[in-house]
């Protein structure tokens, strides 16, 4: 079990959240990964299931990049970035025919 759902605790002490606990973001990470492995399972197969989480996970994974290039890393973010737009052309263009 994820140290955010036993240990909350342990890292927070007596912080005070606004939205929700600890035990809250733990879930919706266990949830949201639950989610993108069957999207992933979708993707093999060829569904398109797994393209449309795929696009949405990847425009949400650029959107935090973007937001996170004044941060600590800008140069990581910006790297982040430009894979989550790769990954979006690559599901975009998934099983288009080539022109040549």
């Amino acid at each position: 079990m994820a140290p955010a759902l036993r240990l909350a605790n342990f890292f927070v002490n007596d912080t005070q959240y606004v939205f929700s606990s600890l035990h809250t973001w733990g879930w919706i990470t266990i949830i949201l990964g639950v989610i993108e492995l069957t999207a992933a399972f979708s993707l093999f197969a060829g569904g398109i299931y797994g393209r449309l989480i795929g696009i949405a996970a990847a425009t949400l994974g650029a959107i935090g990049a973007l937001l996170d290039v004044g941060g600590a890393h800008p140069w990581w973010s910006l790297g982040i970035f430009a894979i989550c737009l790769v990954c979006i052309h690559g599901l975009v263009v998934l099983g288009e025919p080539e022109e040549v």
